[in-house]
């Protein structure tokens, strides 16, 4: 069993502004390119997987766990980006359903082998209300860190 997927602390914004998801997915890559968690690549094929995997979960805050293949990444874990003003994400396991998204949990895996599992733990912590509503009124990256610690992630 795969150890569970942790928070990527420099990988967290509290107010991410975007009209849609493309650009909302092209800040978070700008970010993560900045801090080195992954390659340039990581943009156009987390695009790519979004059109043919959607990743958008009707949960009781909407989310979306946008993720690539290990080639793109240089860094295990999970970002965590609010976002200003709900975006729509197509929804996981459709392809025409929509959900409009609240929170972007980008996840990072350099062990392919090690996808489904660190997917299921962050999709294990999303079902629990107490965490998506401690994010949903979070301010800062210092509390989104602590409630992520207290989450044991």
């Amino acid at each position: 069993m795969a150890s569970v997927i942790r928070l990527i602390d420099q990988f967290v914004t509290p107010e991410l502004e975007a009209e849609n998801a493309t650009q909302a997915l092209e800040k978070i890559a700008r970010h993560g390119d900045e801090s080195g968690l992954f390659k340039p690549t990581w943009f156009d094929a987390v695009i790519k997987r979004e059109l043919e995997f959607p990743t958008g979960l009707p949960t009781m805050i909407p989310v979306a766990i946008p993720h690539t293949d290990s080639i793109h990444v240089n860094a295990d874990g999970v970002g965590f980006f609010k976002l200003k003003n709900p975006i729509e994400f197509g929804e996981m396991g459709s392809l025409d359903d929509k959900v409009q998204v609240k929170m972007i949990f980008p996840l990072l895996i350099t062990n392919p082998a090690e996808q489904v599992d660190l997917l299921m733990s962050v999709i294990t912590a999303l079902q629990n209300p107490e965490f998506l509503n401690a994010l949903d009124i979070s301010k800062t990256a210092e509390e989104i860190v602590s409630i992520f610690r207290k989450e044991g992630l």
